[in-house]
């Protein structure tokens, strides 16, 4: 009797095991990484990538009115000294109805030591181009979808600025203050929908060295015609592009890239309607840290383990959550913002 008993207990364990793993599984969203890099590998190393990135096979560079153009250097950066230099990417960024393409960019206005000039306004845009080799300044300039980043002298800000993309941000012109100035985070987010009209851009910029400063994030309904038939059809390019900067004594005389990840989250299933926004975690499987990616302001973190028992909570959570307390196995982590809950699987090793 008591070994029927436990049996019925071992029973209803695993049946809620199986209950709560079927829950989660119907609201996760596969992550596929398109591209990301730190420019770090052997291959932007060879001197003619150096002198221009055009050399590279992942990368068409160029000009339009003259030959300067992109190039890696030996601090692992792209970078350019030129005005309305381009570099693209040539990896095609696909995606269809419900999937999220996230693009990140870490870029540096300048050296440390280098001051925004009261000439200092337009200083690159970046976005996404229906073309892998744009045919003129225009497909870059009127057919792309992005922003311009900016500095203004005056405010000792950076803004960004939606000139040419579809929609008006809101708030628009988010800015951010110099202080501190190392590198800038940008991160533009396209949720793809049934047409143009129905996808939508949000977007987020972040002063990489002011640890203490709130990112600033806005949204832009619609996306460019253009963009959306690439992006559903044989795919739409990242690209960099140098605008004004002033290049004179110890002003700016350089627009560099740290960094570049580009994700698509596809739904699997049908998304649970509790499911109100995205958010992108790594590494997984995660030992100490786990860094959490999102655009929306986190009031909660919960991670639940197989029986859906909290394990860890954490309030007001910033960038990063420590998890290395937790046991090796599988968990779900839930955020929690003012638009909802939306939940993940990960690995503690």
């Amino acid at each position: 009797m008591q070994e029927q008993l436990l049996n019925i207990k071992i029973m209803k364990k695993i049946y809620t095991i199986i209950l709560f793993v079927f829950a989660f599984v119907s609201i996760t969203n596969a992550q596929t990484t398109i591209y990301d890099s730190a420019f770090d590998e052997a291959s932007y190393d060879d001197a003619g990538i150096q002198a221009d990135l055009n050399a590279h096979p992942d990368w068409v560079a160029g000009h339009f009115n003259n030959n300067s153009t992109w190039g890696a250097n030996t601090n692992d950066q792209l970078q350019t000294g030129s005005n309305f230099a381009y570099a693209i990417l040539g990896t095609p960024i696909t995606g269809s109805n419900g999937d999220v393409i996230t693009v990140t960019s870490i870029i540096m206005l300048g050296f440390d030591n280098q001051a925004f000039d009261a000439n200092d306004t337009n200083m690159t845009l970046v976005g996404l181009s229906p073309e892998a080799a744009p045919s003129a300044s225009s497909v870059l300039g009127q057919q792309r979808e992005g922003l311009v980043v900016q500095a203004q002298a005056s405010t000792s800000s950076v803004d960004i600025n939606n000139a040419g993309g579809t929609g008006n941000l809101s708030p628009s012109n988010p800015s951010i203050s110099q202080a501190n100035k190392s590198a800038y985070e940008i991160i533009m987010e396209f949720s793809i929908g049934v047409d143009a009209a129905s996808s939508s851009k949000k977007v987020k910029i972040k002063n990489v060295g002011t640890s203490q400063e709130t990112s600033i994030t806005a949204n832009a309904g619609g996306i460019r015609q253009e963009i959306y038939n690439a992006i559903t059809s044989s795919g739409a390019y990242y690209f960099n592009w140098s605008l004004g900067f002033f290049q004179s004594g110890d002003e700016i005389n350089r627009i560099l890239q740290n960094r570049l990840i580009i994700t698509k989250n596809t739904p699997l299933l049908s998304t649970n309607k509790d499911s109100n926004f995205k958010f992108d975690m790594y590494p997984n499987p995660v030992k100490n840290e786990l860094h959490i990616n999102t655009l929306e302001k986190v009031n909660k973190v919960e991670v639940f383990d197989l029986l859906g028992k909290a394990v860890l909570t954490v309030n007001n959570a910033r960038e990063s959550i420590d998890v290395s307390s937790l046991n090796n196995s599988l968990y779900v982590i839930k955020l929690t913002s003012d638009k909802g809950v939306t939940t993940k699987k990960f690995v503690k090793k």
